[in-house]
């Protein structure tokens, strides 16, 4: 059985008036951090009645969270408070905490101030270091919408462990990035890598640099407690005052960075690569009314992503272009995939789907490339015949000679004219009367009438519609009367192309062309 000497004894004597020593300090966990890592300061008062200042931000950065802990200790029947505030924020530069004011049972301490240092972090590349991270790029000067791949890759000695590792995303500003899925894992020399992928594509002109990203590499240690660690004296090492935390202790090692120089696209072209185009329609042969489906298809390697949709003008005839259906994947590390858009045609005479084209900049001859489909005709069967206005010839000038009434006889004309126009307009005044009276019980009359509706062909082709893509064909000569049959065959064209499920109802659409029958 343990027992304890004298000096063990004395330093328990003393142990309550160590813990009544002081009244307001303050720390803070780390006195130097990388831009825009969080540092926390605690400020610690003890008293019976303690009162903290408002601390909102330091040097302009924003407090980002706060926490309070207490406690109490009775020491021969006194009652001794210790109250801890905890203050975070995230500087980008070197600050100073500066001195605060606490007031402890009516009185004011204030605290000393503290310096917070900013690191500038340098790429652990060393030879020696046990984790390396860096950032590839298969090339740092390309155009506007050049895709690009980037690999971040993490590298791990084959003999360190570490229990927790993390690493950071980069940041691709002013550039459109696409990640790849899953890790690539392999081995460079004694290192075990990860790399994570990317494409990207910038989107305008400069010289632009992706900042180092960090991993954090996180060992579990031991960490002894002896009585809060106040004290560091063997005597504390005793079981009776010790007990262990098991904590993870976190390093943080940075890549290098990159830069890119990007260069403009003449012609305000948005599009970069290599590409074909291509047009085909289902049928060349239509009867009047029935929608021709074109199909545009463009294939080939380059920021396919931005390829705009088409909408060809067509004369005397109802154009409904789909928007474009882009598939793409990375293939021999390059970024490739296929453009498709339908468009729906219907018209009541022959037509001409005419030349699309699509220009971009070609990867290859380093200038603008122009690219277009051949026309295709299209032959519409038992449509209405175009009218031919007959020319209008305009009637000879009469050679007669105009002979000039005298004074006398104008005079007598003038009064004969004054008379019948007299006895005119008293005539079709009565007239019009007697036609408003009957005009109006006519009306009354037809109202009372319930005559039967006479059912308007639309109608009838939307109560014989059995599917989606009948119904879509019976309202795509309708697409541009109104917002309300665009959105029911933009609804129709999701349930068709997609899968979906959107609800269309029948006799909404019924009730719709009835009115407009009316109006």
């Amino acid at each position: 059985m343990k027992t304890l000497n004298l000096g063990k004894t004395a330093i328990l004597l003393l142990f309550p008036f160590l813990l009544l020593a002081g009244s307001v300090s303050i720390e803070v966990d780390k006195p130097a951090v990388y831009a825009g890592d969080s540092v926390s300061f605690t400020i610690k008062a003890k008293g019976e009645s303690v009162k903290f200042p408002d601390i909102t931000d330091i040097d302009g950065f924003s407090i980002i969270g706060t926490s309070n802990s207490q406690s109490t200790v009775i020491i021969n029947g006194k009652v001794d408070k210790s109250i801890s505030k905890t203050y975070t924020f995230a500087p980008t530069k070197d600050v100073t905490i500066p001195s605060f004011k606490i007031e402890i049972d009516n009185k004011t301490y204030e605290t000393k101030p503290l310096k917070i240092k900013i690191l500038h972090p340098s790429a652990s590349t060393g030879t020696n270091e046990p984790v390396q991270v860096e950032i590839k790029a298969q090339k740092e000067t390309l155009y506007v919408g050049e895709p690009v791949k980037v690999d971040v890759i993490l590298k791990q000695r084959a003999d360190f462990r570490a229990d927790k590792m993390e690493i950071s995303e980069p940041k691709f500003k002013d550039f459109w990035v696409k990640k790849l899925e899953g890790v690539d894992k392999g081995v460079d020399g004694e290192y075990i890598t990860q790399t994570y992928s990317y494409i990207i594509f910038p989107q305008k002109a400069g010289d632009f640099t992706i900042n180092p990203i960090f991993a954090r590499i996180g060992k579990a240690v031991r960490v002894r407690q002896n009585m809060g660690g106040l004290f560091n004296d063997p005597f504390f090492h005793d079981p009776f005052f010790n007990s262990f935390n098991t904590r993870i202790q976190w390093k943080k090692i940075f890549s290098n960075s990159l830069t890119f120089h990007v260069k403009a696209l003449p012609d305000n072209l948005e599009v970069y690569g290599d590409y074909i185009i291509s047009a085909k329609v289902d049928k060349t042969k239509v009867k009047a009314n029935k929608p021709v489906n074109l199909t545009v298809t463009i294939a080939g390697e380059g920021n396919i992503d931005d390829i705009k949709k088409f909408d060809p003008d067509i004369d005397n005839a109802v154009v409904y272009a789909d928007e474009p259906k882009i598939s793409a994947k990375v293939q021999n590390n390059k970024y490739v995939g296929t453009f498709t858009q339908k468009i729906a045609v219907i018209a009541e005479n022959s037509f001409t789907i005419p030349s699309l084209e699509f220009t971009y900049f070609d990867k290859n001859l380093k200038k603008p490339v122009t690219k277009k489909t051949k026309p295709i005709k299209i032959e519409v069967i038992g449509g209405v015949k175009k009218e031919h206005k007959k020319p209008v010839i305009e009637e000879q000038k009469s050679t007669k000679k105009e002979i000039t009434p005298t004074a006398s006889v104008k005079e007598k004309i003038k009064t004969v004219v004054k008379t019948e126009d007299s006895y005119i307009k008293y005539l079709f005044l009565f007239t019009g009367f007697i036609v408003g009276i009957f005009s109006v019980l006519g009306y009354l009359k037809l109202r009372s009438l319930k005559l039967p509706k006479k059912e308007i062909d639309i109608i009838k082709k939307i109560k014989k519609a059995k599917n989606d893509k009948k119904l879509f064909e019976v309202l795509l000569p309708y697409a541009k009367d109104d917002e309300f049959i665009s959105k029911t065959l933009q609804r129709l064209e999701e349930n068709i192309y997609n899968g979906n499920k959107n609800k269309i109802d029948k006799e909404e659409l019924i009730e719709y062309f009835e009115d407009k029958e009316e109006r």
